[in-house]
C-alpha cells in the first residue's frame, strides 16, 4: 500500500508550501478586511499572481503592489530564483458560502408563548397584539 506523502511531487509539496508562506506574508502587509480575500497565485516570469475574490479588493492590493513586491522579494529572496518585477491580478469568482436560514417560527403560539416571560404589562398587551395580527389572515 501506497503512503499518501508518495501519491504527491515533492516538487508540487514544496512549491504550495512557498505560496502559502507567501500569502501569509502578503496578509500581513495588507489590511485585514482586505488580505484575507487574497492568495498567492503563482510566480511565473519575474511577476507575482495574486489572486483575489473581488474586484474592490484588487484595486487596493493594485494600489500597494510595490510595497507587496517589496516585501515578497525580501521575505523570500531564498526561494525565488529572482527578485519579482510586476504583479499581476486575478479576480476568481468563489462558489458562495451556503448557510442555514435562520430557523422561523411557523405559527403564532410559538411567539404567544413567549409573551408570557414578559413581566411589564403594557408590552405584554403589544407583543399580544402583534401575535394576533400575524396569526390573522391578509386580505389582500
Amino acid at each position: 500500500m501506497k503512503t499518501l506523502q508518495s501519491l504527491f511531487d515533492g516538487k508540487l509539496v514544496r512549491q504550495a508550501r512557498l505560496f502559502e508562506a507567501m500569502t501569509s506574508s502578503l496578509r500581513l502587509h495588507l489590511p485585514p478586511e482586505v488580505g484575507d480575500h487574497c492568495w498567492i497565485g503563482g510566480v511565473h516570469e519575474r511577476t507575482l499572481v495574486v489572486v483575489t475574490d473581488s474586484a474592490s479588493f484588487a484595486t487596493l492590493v493594485h494600489y500597494q503592489q510595490q510595497e507587496v513586491l517589496k516585501r515578497i522579494n525580501s521575505d523570500f529572496r531564498m526561494e525565488i530564483p529572482a527578485p519579482l518585477q510586476k504583479l499581476k491580478l486575478r479576480i476568481a469568482k468563489l462558489a458562495p458560502q451556503t448557510q442555514r436560514p435562520l430557523p422561523r417560527r411557523t405559527s403564532a403560539s410559538g411567539a404567544a408563548r413567549d409573551t408570557r416571560e414578559v413581566t411589564d404589562l403594557e408590552l405584554e398587551a403589544a407583543l399580544k397584539r402583534l401575535v394576533r395580527r400575524r396569526a390573522a389572515p391578509r386580505s389582500r
